[in-house]
């Protein structure tokens, strides 16, 4: 039988499924089909008799019918876009796999699933997705002869990089939007059994310093929430419970001033942004027209230093240029991402990095313990990311499995059952991404 994949979606994240799935279509009796609203360049060099059609994504009738001829349908969309996908699914009983996370509304779909016998794979990517598989292992393991205490988990996208290039540490290397809006939807976690909330405002002045062995100090804050993998994870008795992203030495800080400033506000448009210099736009709510008065309230504060990180950063970014902006309006949030993609847009010698990171603290026959597992993949180039591999191979070796094993799956689910991550796992480390085990005695 002919296995029909639609994979809907062909930016950042699409390079190595579609590779994967592409060089495997004979073996698994594939016929692969990408839909986008244009072609990529790499897919018509590389890939120019891979099944490509344009389509508007708002064509719903178009959609369906493409849709309703597939075994499997991969969303590379947006999260917002993900249940108009999902529902069309479920209504005609086809297979689905995202890298998103599983949401209240795409939940009431699982219903429609079960009855039209298909199922939908969701938080299949990175992070969320591998952060899941590789907890799992780990957890699953520690459990048959110990009992867990604590656990926290970070991850982050960055470049491999010069300080003095780019004092951020960072590039775009997914979605640039839901990097300036990071933080937004507030934070939650478990400290000393209770739970802890931060409101976005604090979400990057809640940070912890992380060193990860033979890889490098890092800084995490608080990812969304954390409390809902206290059941998913059956860690039951957790003192501490934390899921965080990584970043460099001093992003936080310096991320912290434009939240603080309200330059990441994205529900209120500004006119005429193209009158405007970026230090017009960086000084607005305090209406300095003075660089010099303006750079002295930033100093003072935030408690910075003339010659500090945070202010390297700010100067870098372009905050005090008096450079145009090239954008007639614009809520901040699309503005503050419109000049500083002028700076974190990978170069064509550039490449990036992922990393993840578990902590556990864990008993075993009345001795405490200490386990890092973490993770280093490092990119090809602009367009083969470590990003795109990491979100995307789990997807592709998912759908590898279930037709390779004949997998009878129903319903809405997530990697968190062995029988799904340990075959994924094992197949990862075959493709370069495996993951590096301490333990320690406290």
């Amino acid at each position: 039988m002919l296995n029909r994949i639609l994979i809907i979606g062909a930016g950042k994240s699409s390079p190595f499924l579609i590779e994967y799935l592409y060089e495997r279509r004979f073996n698994l009796n594939i016929d692969l089909t990408v839909l986008a609203d244009k072609k990529p360049d790499y897919l018509e060099k590389n890939f120019k008799d891979l099944n490509f059609i344009k389509v508007n994504i708002n064509d719903s009738n178009v959609l369906k019918g493409l849709v309703d001829k597939s075994y499997i349908v991969i969303s590379l969309l947006p999260p917002i876009l993900h249940f108009k996908i999902a529902q069309i699914c479920s209504e005609v009983g086809v297979n689905m796999i995202t890298a998103s996370y599983l949401d209240e509304n795409i939940k009431k779909l699982n219903d429609s699933f079960l009855k039209n016998d298909s199922f939908l794979f969701m938080e299949m990517g990175l992070d969320p997705g591998i952060d899941h598989m590789s907890a799992m292992k780990v957890i699953d393991e520690l459990k048959i002869t110990s009992e867990i205490l604590e656990f926290e988990s970070y991850t982050g996208g960055l470049i491999d990089y010069d300080k003095e290039e780019n004092p951020w540490g960072y590039k775009f290397t997914w979605n640039p939007m839901n990097v300036i809006l990071a933080g937004s939807d507030d934070a939650y976690y478990i400290e000393n059994y209770k739970k802890v909330f931060v409101p976005y405002k604090k979400i990057f002045k809640n940070i912890k310093d992380i060193n990860i062995p033979g890889v490098g100090h890092f800084e995490g804050y608080p990812n969304r929430d954390s409390l809902k993998y206290k059941d998913l994870y059956k860690l039951d008795k957790i003192k501490n419970l934390r899921r965080g992203t990584l970043r460099n030495k001093s992003f936080c800080s310096s991320w912290n001033i434009f939240v603080q400033l309200g330059l990441t506000d994205n529900d209120f448009v500004i006119n005429n942004a193209n009158k405007m210099s970026h230090f017009d736009f960086f000084s607005m709510t305090k209406f300095s027209k003075d660089k010099s008065s303006f750079l002295r309230f930033i100093q003072d504060e935030y408690n910075l230093e003339n010659d500090c990180d945070e202010i390297n950063n700010l100067k870098w970014i372009g905050m005090f240029s008096d450079e145009k902006i090239f954008l007639s309006s614009g809520t901040s949030a699309e503005i503050l991402l419109h000049i500083i993609n002028k700076k974190w847009t990978l170069n064509d010698n550039e490449v990036d990095l992922i990393v993840m990171y578990h902590k556990f603290i864990f008993e075993e026959n009345g001795i405490k313990k200490v386990l890092f597992s973490y993770l280093k993949v490092r990119g090809e180039n602009k367009i083969k990311t470590a990003m795109a591999k990491t979100v995307g191979l789990p997807i592709a070796i998912l759908v590898e499995y279930i037709i390779e094993s004949g997998l009878q799956i129903k319903g809405i689910n997530l990697p968190f059952d062995k029988k799904i991550y340990t075959p994924v796992l094992n197949k990862l480390k075959y493709n370069g991404i495996s993951f590096e085990e301490k333990v320690f005695r406290i």
